[in-house]
């Protein structure tokens, strides 16, 4: 994101599981190039000169859902990327898709669609190390208002799953709780809502 406009191809992925920031990362990204911000429901809404424009920069967010792994998409789905990624590289323009996997792992049908959609330089944002996961309680805590002890916050580690979209959630529920009873974030309160999940 950083190393933009130096970037080694025009189009990249980044996937990783729910949760783990693609779509932060895909805003600060936009901050810089002024992308145009697309999800699955502006795409079937949209042909791909609408949806392309006069923007120099795109991103496809969350592309997983158009392409389920569980099923295969339409085929006006892979018809309407496939002119999409021609239109993109025709304008030369970047394009930065958002997705839980990498383009080569969509159930996608048509192998021109394929053959294009392999040549895109996917990276991956790799399940996180507990410094991360404590940065990011920390941080959510403190965006939320609520002020998290060192103690409490380790006391969450040791005792939740090791995921951005897990601590997201209990942070959600911490902050619902600690507003709707007036509380402030205790280990009481915390061993309470751990017990409850």
């Amino acid at each position: 994101v950083h190393r933009w406009p130096e970037w080694p191809m025009k189009m990249i992925a980044i996937y990783g599981d729910p949760g783990c920031g693609k779509t932060h990362l895909a805003h600060i990204w936009q901050g810089k190039t002024g992308a145009r911000f697309l999800t699955p429901s502006d795409i079937l809404n949209l042909s791909p000169h609408d949806a392309l424009g006069e923007a120099s920069a795109v991103i496809l967010d969350n592309v997983e859902a158009l392409f389920p792994k569980e099923a295969n998409p339409e085929a006006a789905v892979e018809d309407w990327m496939f002119h999409f990624y021609n239109l993109v590289k025709e304008k030369n323009a970047d394009l930065l898709f958002c997705s839980l996997r990498p383009p080569t792992q969509w159930a996608v049908r048509l192998p021109d669609l394929r053959s294009r959609l392999a040549t895109i330089l996917s990276i991956a944002i790799n399940p996180p190390d507990e410094e991360a996961l404590k940065a990011v309680l920390f941080k959510l805590c403190s965006e939320r208002g609520m002020v998290l002890s060192v103690e409490v916050g380790e006391y969450i580690l040791r005792r939740v799953e090791r995921s951005f979209d897990h601590i997201l959630s209990l942070v959600e529920t911490l902050d619902k709780r600690t507003l709707s009873q007036h509380r402030q974030l205790t280990l009481g309160l915390v061993r309470e809502v751990l017990s409850q999940l």
